[in-house]
């Protein structure tokens, strides 16, 4: 995992400050009602897990989009393949297919990668 990838350690002690500033008291004072650091915690981990479906969505209008423009060509390569009965634009299904296929792999890693993030700041 990158150097650069905010963990747990790093936001906590930020939910920390924006409690304390917030709230005009400390965290880990017991007086202090640990409720509301809870709340602040709770909050941020659920703002990443929104952020995280959006990215998950994004990813999902890709493959769409790829799907869409990979079978309009597939399907043109194909009538051009039936009417003129040249072998080469099976070459270009074949490409639009593997573009499919790495579309469809980028969609899991992106959706992976998300899944790890959010994994990272829900971990108690």
């Amino acid at each position: 995992m990158p150097d650069n990838v905010p963990t747990l350690e790093l936001v906590s002690p930020s939910v920390r400050r924006t409690h304390n500033a917030v709230f005009k008291g400390s965290a880990e004072d017991p007086g202090n009602s640990a409720k509301t650091y809870d709340y602040s915690s709770a909050r941020a981990v659920q703002s990443i897990g929104q952020t995280t479906a959006i990215v998950i969505q994004d990813a999902g209008d890709m493959l769409r989009n790829v799907s869409t423009v990979e079978v309009t060509s597939i399907g043109a390569a194909t009538a051009a393949w039936i009417a003129t009965k040249d072998p080469s634009y099976k070459e270009i299904i074949d490409t639009s297919m593997n573009v499919m296929k790495e579309a469809a792999a980028l969609y899991k890693t992106i959706g992976t990668n998300a899944f790890d993030v959010l994994a990272l700041f829900s971990s108690p």
